[in-house]
């Protein structure tokens, strides 16, 4: 099964230049892979792409439903408190802002509440569901074993 697949993509910053020219890759579950390139070859700029955070010019990019890629500055700033373990819940914050309008129209939900809310509430479920707000703990458990962090590090 396909995670992810990029077909002929392309993303220029200047209209005259592609960064990204005809880019095409499979990703299938299960495997592990590398990105590698000198400095200003388009390694972020792609993870950009690939992670929702910019667009792109053509082409087409597939993600699996249910999967989500998430993307961490390569130089960070965060709050001198933050521990590893802060940092790896940085990347759920849109399945946060999900799970507080959840538990805002929990508190207003009565017996006759009425369809329209419980119609959001379904709507905001199913996308905490299939963007994986039930698995996050699993799945970041995974990556800091994948990545060697242990619990002590975090």
């Amino acid at each position: 099964m396909i995670d992810l697949s990029v077909k002929d993509l392309v993303k220029s910053f200047h209209s005259d230049v592609n960064l990204l020219n005809g880019l095409t890759f499979e990703v299938q579950e299960g495997e592990r892979v590398a990105i590698m390139g000198s400095n200003g070859a388009g390694k972020t700029t792609l993870l950009r792409i690939l992670s929702g955070e910019i667009g792109f010019d053509s082409g087409e990019v597939f993600v699996s439903p249910g999967k989500k890629l998430g993307l961490i500055s390569q130089i960070p700033v965060y709050p001198e408190e933050y521990t590893v373990e802060d940092v790896l819940a940085s990347a759920f914050q849109d399945l946060d802002e999900i799970q507080r309008q959840m538990a805002a129209l929990t508190d207003r939900m009565t017996a006759s509440a009425p369809p329209t809310l419980l119609k959001r509430y379904d709507e905001l479920e199913t996308r905490y569901r299939v963007r994986g707000g039930y698995d996050r703990v699993v799945e970041t458990e995974k990556v800091c074993s994948g990545l060697g962090i242990s619990r002590e590090m975090r």
